[in-house]
């Protein structure tokens, strides 16, 4: 009887150990997930805060600024200009749609 009652005990510390390192695991993939979440929104705000400043920093009149600024560069003068791919216009008077009688 002795020797029933033994593995009876030791079967049910092995189970009570069992069951009590089950809920320690299950309480710390908990707080790690809690963790995860905050870092998570943590890195959707930093992420929405670089896509504001990219967009400023590709903003046209940011760029002509800083390349007229930093970059010396200028505006073109408008009758130095060559537009590829359509005929220029003349001030000769031509209309707009000239080119289509050459």
């Amino acid at each position: 009887m002795r020797k029933g009652s033994l593995t009876l005990l030791v079967s049910g510390l092995a189970l009570a150990s069992l069951l009590l390192w089950q809920q320690v695991q299950a309480v710390r993939v908990g707080y790690e997930a809690g963790q995860m979440r905050r870092q998570m929104r943590r890195q959707a705000v930093l992420n929405e805060g670089l896509r504001v400043e990219l967009a400023r920093l590709n903003a046209p009149q940011r760029l002509a600024q800083d390349a007229e600024s930093r970059l010396g560069m200028s505006r073109p003068d408008p009758e130095s200009q060559i537009h590829l791919g359509r005929p220029a216009l003349r001030a000769d008077g031509h209309k707009i749609l000239s080119f289509l009688w050459r």
